[in-house]
């Protein structure tokens, strides 16, 4: 299938189908200074690509494979910049990556009066005081546990909580999470003071057109967030952006043979965030990172700082579900049965905080009240169980590793462009995966007298 688009105005609607929207004005308002050109240009071509990702749909009838031929035109603010052949080819491998499409660009000049976010200068209370940490805020468990992890970890005075959101609903738990954060007693066991923590919202979207369908794989959001917290990292004068997310989920490895390619959500894969880094780097012209300091950690070992951080309270805020929100009147909000609901139970189970996590949250209680659940709803959790058996049987084996990246060569590739792009001891590295995957059936087996 091909699709084209122009985006040559992309703050003006040049027609329904064709119009994006950010409101940055927490983005700006929180720092004392108006938005670069380079993050405004990248939060442009970030929000024009996720336009165009939900506007083309798909087609898997007869012979076609899905793929998509996008074709894009946007105004940027500095398009020789934009078209230059290596900025170019590091977008189009990111998002081939990303969505497994062919996609091509052609940048011109905007014509448009700047935004608000670059001619309107606001000034918070106070300066952030440093250190300083900007971090990815989604509303999920993993940015809750990450935060309680780093903050013991890294002695940081201000963290900055960056939210990009589509939905009020998912907006109001970032809120309550974050209100939640300011009256607890987070940072009551670190060495220095209490930490000062912000949040720095931004809601943005479509113009969704009437009698349309949209693509709901939406592969290509995660450059938006990253994006998002790229542009409030730059704001607060720091060169890195966080991004917490557990081993498992960000390798996110196959649940079996039916998942193939693009089936797999890669935002936050190890090899998504190099090729951010990258492609960053070259847009903002000036060196940038993107970490994730839980690649070798489970989303239960993360889940273990909650309490001595003083944040378990605030795991009730949370969303994981897939499916969120459900919008059954009267009914939870989580589904409680696809791989994020499950993962996260087992996660709590494992962390001893199953008492924040109690089954009525979720609308199909799978792990307490198992035999009230229609069977239907059991699938997920039976190929999970289907993937821990295989990964017991390869770390069985005399050679887990070689045996792991048989089974999972997406291993062996992530291990080789994480050696060397960060000049890691290949042999540790390679005893943390196998370490990290280890626990995860360790964990998985602590379960067993509940399935």
């Amino acid at each position: 299938m091909e699709y084209k688009y122009d985006f040559l105005n992309p703050l003006t609607p040049i027609g329904s189908d064709r119009s994006f929207w950010i409101d940055e004005y927490r983005l700006v308002s929180a720092f004392l200074q108006t938005l670069p050109k380079e993050a405004a240009d990248l939060l442009d071509v970030a929000l024009a690509i996720y336009a165009a990702d939900r506007r083309s749909r798909r087609d898997f009838k007869g012979a076609n494979t899905g793929q998509r031929h996008i074709t894009l035109e946007v105004g940027v603010r500095n398009p020789g910049l934009w078209n230059d052949l290596s900025l170019a080819r590091r977008l189009q491998e990111f998002l081939y990556w990303q969505s497994e499409d062919v996609w091509s660009f052609q940048f011109v000049g905007r014509q448009v009066a700047p935004e608000f976010s670059e001619k309107n200068p606001f000034l918070f209370q106070l300066p952030p005081e440093r250190p300083i940490t900007v971090s990815l805020f989604s509303g999920g468990l993993d940015s809750l546990a990450g935060l309680a992890a780093h903050s013991l970890e890294k002695q940081s005075c201000t963290h900055i909580l960056v939210s990009g959101y589509t939905h009020y609903r998912l907006a109001e738990r970032q809120r309550l999470q974050f209100e939640h954060i300011q009256h607890s007693n987070f940072g009551r066991d670190l060495l220095s003071a209490k930490p000062t923590v912000l949040h720095v919202p931004a809601h943005f979207g479509i113009h969704k057109l009437k009698g349309t369908q949209e693509e709901k794989g939406q592969r290509t959001r995660g450059l938006v967030f990253l994006a998002l917290g790229a542009a409030a990292a730059l704001q607060a004068g720091v060169d890195t952006l966080w991004v917490y997310e557990n081993g498992i989920g960000a390798l996110n490895l196959p649940l079996n043979e039916s998942q193939l390619g693009v089936d797999n959500y890669r935002g936050v894969h190890p090899r998504s965030l190099m090729m951010a880094e990258r492609l960053f780097e070259l847009v903002l012209e000036q060196p940038f990172r993107i970490r994730n300091p839980f690649l070798f950690r489970t989303k239960a070992e993360m889940c273990k700082s909650l309490k001595r951080a003083g944040l378990a309270d605030t795991v009730q805020h949370t969303v994981s579900c897939d499916r969120f929100p459900l919008r059954l009147p009267g009914k939870p909000s989580q589904c409680g049965y696809c791989t994020s609901c499950l993962l996260r139970r087992q996660a709590l189970f494992v962390a001893g905080h199953e008492e924040h996590d109690p089954g009525h949250m979720y609308l199909h209680d799978v792990l307490s009240r198992r035999e009230e659940v229609d069977p239907k709803k059991l699938f997920e959790i039976e190929i999970m169980k289907e993937q821990v058996y295989k990964l017991t049987r390869c770390l069985d084996t005399d050679e887990p590793w070689h045996s792991l990246t048989i089974s999972y060569p997406e291993l062996f590739r992530t291990h080789a462009e994480l050696v060397e792009r960060y000049n890691l001891n290949a042999e540790e590295t390679r005893a943390r995966f196998v370490q990290l995957y280890r626990t995860y059936v360790q964990e998985w087996k602590s379960l067993t007298g509940i399935l």
